[in-house]
């Protein structure tokens, strides 16, 4: 059992922290502006990408101007003269069913990246223990599977030895 745990914490170990190595950022889907493409609890996998590769259609990871708030929209045109993208939640709709585009366009030096890949339900579980006090509850939960684990072992490995001696008797 202690096994399988410590098995899954590792899967999640590498999903959470394992793309930074290769340079990917990982963000949590947050709103659901851009569904069914990236649902609500979704984890993202972003890659920095140079601005000038940015195609209309694409969908680009960015900070919104002025704040420190991260969106992931689709562009739906490219100003280069103003080096401004201008996007849309493709999921924003008015009441007659068309995209509403977003209030403010992207500076090209506020681009992030591109999503390269979404999973998920991941981001709720990343939130989760990624930060306190989940970590702890996850630290503490592993030291004492590992402890229970040890103290089976010892206690099969005792029972093991009483009835081959019993035997030999």
């Amino acid at each position: 059992m202690a096994d399988i745990i410590i098995l899954i914490e590792i899967v999640l170990i590498v999903l959470f922290f394992g793309p930074k190595i290769i340079g990917l950022k990982t963000f949590i889907v947050t709103s659901g502006s851009m569904e069914p493409l990236y649902p609500t609890g979704s984890l993202i996998y972003v890659k920095k990408t140079d601005a000038s590769k940015i195609k209309q259609g694409d969908t680009i990871t960015f900070y919104m101007q002025g704040q420190s708030i991260i969106a992931t929209h689709q562009v739906y045109e490219i100003d280069k003269d103003n080096l401004q993208f201008k996007t849309q939640g493709i999921n924003n709709r008015d009441e007659n069913g068309n995209i509403i585009h977003d209030a403010l366009p992207v500076n090209y030096s506020s681009l992030i990246g591109k999503p390269i890949f979404c999973i998920k339900y991941l981001g709720y579980i990343n939130k989760q223990i990624t930060a306190p006090p989940g970590i702890y509850v996850i630290f503490i939960f592993t030291i004492f599977i590992i402890f229970i684990n040890l103290i089976l072992e010892k206690y099969q490995n005792t029972g093991v030895k009483y009835e081959k001696n019993k035997k030999k008797k």
